[in-house]
Protein backbone atom coordinates (compact mmCIF):
# COMPACT_ATOMS: atom_id res chain seq x y z
CA UNK A 1 0.00 0.00 0.00
CA UNK A 2 1.41 3.68 -0.89
CA UNK A 3 2.58 5.80 1.86
CA UNK A 4 -0.01 9.00 2.92
CA UNK A 5 0.84 11.40 0.75
CA UNK A 6 0.21 13.90 3.70
CA UNK A 7 1.64 11.88 6.17
CA UNK A 8 4.85 11.96 4.20
CA UNK A 9 4.21 15.87 3.73
CA UNK A 10 3.95 16.57 7.37
CA UNK A 11 7.20 14.54 7.67
CA UNK A 12 9.05 16.60 5.66
CA UNK A 13 7.93 19.89 6.95
CA UNK A 14 8.80 18.32 10.20
CA UNK A 15 12.12 17.58 9.14
CA UNK A 16 12.71 20.70 7.47
CA UNK A 17 12.11 22.74 10.39
CA UNK A 18 15.23 22.62 12.42
CA UNK A 19 17.39 22.56 9.69
CA UNK A 20 16.19 26.20 8.46
CA UNK A 21 15.77 27.45 12.07
CA UNK A 22 19.77 26.21 11.50
CA UNK A 23 20.18 28.73 8.90
CA UNK A 24 18.05 31.87 10.07
CA UNK A 25 20.14 31.59 13.36
CA UNK A 26 23.55 31.23 11.39
CA UNK A 27 22.39 33.92 9.28
CA UNK A 28 21.25 36.17 12.28
CA UNK A 29 24.61 35.92 13.92
CA UNK A 30 26.21 36.53 10.16
CA UNK A 31 24.48 39.53 10.05
CA UNK A 32 25.09 40.64 13.60
CA UNK A 33 28.94 40.11 12.88
CA UNK A 34 28.67 42.58 9.81
CA UNK A 35 26.78 45.09 10.88
CA UNK A 36 29.17 45.58 13.97
CA UNK A 37 32.17 45.19 12.16
CA UNK A 38 30.96 46.92 9.11
CA UNK A 39 28.50 50.03 9.82
CA UNK A 40 29.20 50.23 13.95
CA UNK A 41 32.92 49.97 13.93
CA UNK A 42 34.14 53.55 13.62
CA UNK A 43 34.67 55.86 10.40
CA UNK A 44 31.76 58.10 10.02
CA UNK A 45 31.05 57.75 6.13
CA UNK A 46 27.76 57.37 4.35
CA UNK A 47 27.12 53.89 5.56
CA UNK A 48 29.06 54.26 9.00
CA UNK A 49 29.19 55.78 12.45
CA UNK A 50 31.61 56.85 14.39
CA UNK A 51 32.46 54.91 17.53
CA UNK A 52 32.51 56.93 20.39
CA UNK A 53 31.74 54.76 23.95
CA UNK A 54 31.12 51.65 21.75
CA UNK A 55 27.35 51.11 23.34
CA UNK A 56 25.25 50.22 20.63
CA UNK A 57 27.51 48.06 18.77
CA UNK A 58 27.75 46.32 22.45
CA UNK A 59 23.64 46.53 22.55
CA UNK A 60 23.51 45.11 19.17
CA UNK A 61 22.52 41.35 19.77
CA UNK A 62 21.65 38.41 16.86
CA UNK A 63 17.84 37.77 18.07
CA UNK A 64 16.92 34.32 19.32
CA UNK A 65 15.53 32.16 16.26
CA UNK A 66 11.91 31.21 17.04
CA UNK A 67 9.10 29.24 15.63
CA UNK A 68 6.02 30.91 15.78
CA UNK A 69 3.23 28.76 13.94
CA UNK A 70 4.49 27.98 10.42
CA UNK A 71 7.07 31.31 10.32
CA UNK A 72 10.65 30.51 11.83
CA UNK A 73 11.59 34.21 12.76
CA UNK A 74 15.42 35.47 13.57
CA UNK A 75 17.10 39.12 13.01
CA UNK A 76 19.07 41.62 14.76
CA UNK A 77 18.37 43.97 17.54
CA UNK A 78 20.13 46.68 18.20
CA UNK A 79 19.64 47.51 22.50
CA UNK A 80 20.51 51.34 22.42
CA UNK A 81 17.75 53.54 23.08
CA UNK A 82 19.08 56.01 20.72
CA UNK A 83 19.36 53.57 17.48
CA UNK A 84 16.92 54.98 15.57
CA UNK A 85 18.70 58.31 15.35
CA UNK A 86 21.17 56.82 13.42
CA UNK A 87 19.51 53.09 11.87
CA UNK A 88 16.91 53.70 9.17
CA UNK A 89 16.06 54.64 5.76
CA UNK A 90 18.76 56.06 4.13
CA UNK A 91 18.72 59.59 3.47
CA UNK A 92 16.39 60.49 6.13
CA UNK A 93 17.26 62.84 8.83
CA UNK A 94 16.02 63.00 12.68
CA UNK A 95 15.94 66.24 14.52
CA UNK A 96 17.41 66.40 18.26
CA UNK A 97 15.52 69.02 20.41
CA UNK A 98 16.01 69.69 23.61
CA UNK A 99 13.39 68.08 26.23
CA UNK A 100 13.30 70.03 29.12
CA UNK A 101 15.53 73.36 28.74
CA UNK A 102 16.03 76.00 25.79
CA UNK A 103 19.00 74.49 24.01
CA UNK A 104 20.63 71.77 23.78
CA UNK A 105 24.86 72.15 24.47
CA UNK A 106 26.77 70.55 21.93
CA UNK A 107 30.50 69.86 23.78
CA UNK A 108 33.32 71.17 21.92
CA UNK A 109 36.66 70.15 21.88
CA UNK A 110 38.09 71.11 24.90
CA UNK A 111 35.06 69.53 26.20
CA UNK A 112 35.64 66.11 24.80
CA UNK A 113 38.01 63.17 25.14
CA UNK A 114 40.19 62.05 22.45
CA UNK A 115 37.40 59.67 21.72
CA UNK A 116 34.79 62.44 20.95
CA UNK A 117 33.02 61.41 24.79
CA UNK A 118 31.93 64.74 26.24
CA UNK A 119 33.62 65.06 29.93
CA UNK A 120 30.54 66.43 31.48
CA UNK A 121 27.86 68.49 30.70
CA UNK A 122 27.63 72.45 30.95
CA UNK A 123 26.59 72.65 34.93
CA UNK A 124 29.27 70.25 35.95
CA UNK A 125 31.27 72.57 38.58
CA UNK A 126 34.39 70.92 36.39
CA UNK A 127 35.07 73.78 33.91
CA UNK A 128 35.05 76.24 37.09
CA UNK A 129 33.58 79.45 36.67
CA UNK A 130 31.19 79.94 33.35
CA UNK A 131 30.16 82.64 31.29
CA UNK A 132 27.90 82.04 27.88
CA UNK A 133 28.81 84.65 24.80
CA UNK A 134 27.57 84.60 21.93
CA UNK A 135 25.70 81.18 21.92
CA UNK A 136 28.80 79.62 23.25
CA UNK A 137 29.46 78.25 27.25
CA UNK A 138 32.74 79.47 28.29
CA UNK A 139 34.77 78.18 31.21
CA UNK A 140 38.32 78.34 32.60
CA UNK A 141 39.40 74.90 33.54
CA UNK A 142 39.80 71.84 30.70
CA UNK A 143 37.87 69.32 32.80
CA UNK A 144 40.63 67.89 34.72
CA UNK A 145 41.37 68.98 38.41
CA UNK A 146 43.63 72.35 39.12
CA UNK A 147 44.26 72.52 35.32
CA UNK A 148 43.04 76.57 35.41
CA UNK A 149 43.33 79.12 32.51
CA UNK A 150 43.44 82.51 32.89
CA UNK A 151 41.65 83.03 29.16
CA UNK A 152 38.46 81.65 28.84
CA UNK A 153 38.17 78.21 27.06
CA UNK A 154 35.20 77.70 24.76
CA UNK A 155 33.65 74.07 25.90
CA UNK A 156 29.70 74.15 24.60
CA UNK A 157 27.96 75.90 21.81
CA UNK A 158 24.52 76.00 22.23
CA UNK A 159 21.44 75.14 19.60
CA UNK A 160 17.83 75.04 19.16
CA UNK A 161 18.11 71.33 17.30
CA UNK A 162 20.77 69.82 15.57
CA UNK A 163 19.91 67.61 12.68
CA UNK A 164 21.54 63.77 12.12
CA UNK A 165 21.14 61.78 9.02
CA UNK A 166 20.41 58.40 9.64
CA UNK A 167 23.89 56.35 8.16
CA UNK A 168 22.59 52.31 8.62
CA UNK A 169 19.61 51.67 5.98
CA UNK A 170 18.13 48.51 7.19
CA UNK A 171 17.04 47.18 3.63
CA UNK A 172 19.93 48.61 1.97
CA UNK A 173 22.87 48.20 3.81
CA UNK A 174 21.82 45.10 5.80
CA UNK A 175 18.82 43.22 4.29
CA UNK A 176 20.19 43.27 0.69
CA UNK A 177 23.72 42.28 2.02
CA UNK A 178 22.27 39.16 3.81
CA UNK A 179 19.82 38.11 1.10
CA UNK A 180 22.06 36.39 -1.41
CA UNK A 181 23.61 34.16 0.85
CA UNK A 182 20.55 33.48 2.83
CA UNK A 183 18.70 31.98 -0.19
CA UNK A 184 21.71 30.16 -1.14
CA UNK A 185 21.70 28.46 2.11
CA UNK A 186 18.03 27.73 2.02
CA UNK A 187 17.80 26.33 -1.12
CA UNK A 188 20.33 24.17 -0.38
CA UNK A 189 18.05 22.35 2.22
CA UNK A 190 14.70 22.47 0.26
CA UNK A 191 16.33 20.74 -2.38
CA UNK A 192 14.31 17.16 -2.91
CA UNK A 193 16.50 14.23 -4.65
Amino acid sequence: MAKDPVTSLDQIIKGLVPKVMKVVQEHSKRLWDHTVSRHLTGGTAADRLGRRTGALARSTRPLQVRLDGNKVTGGLAFGAEYAGVHIGPAGSQVTIRPKNKKFLAIPLAAAKTAAGVARGGPLDGIWGPTFIAKGIIFGFSGGTKGTQSKTPIPLFVLKRSVVVPRRVHPKEHLLDWAKPQFMADLSKIVKVD
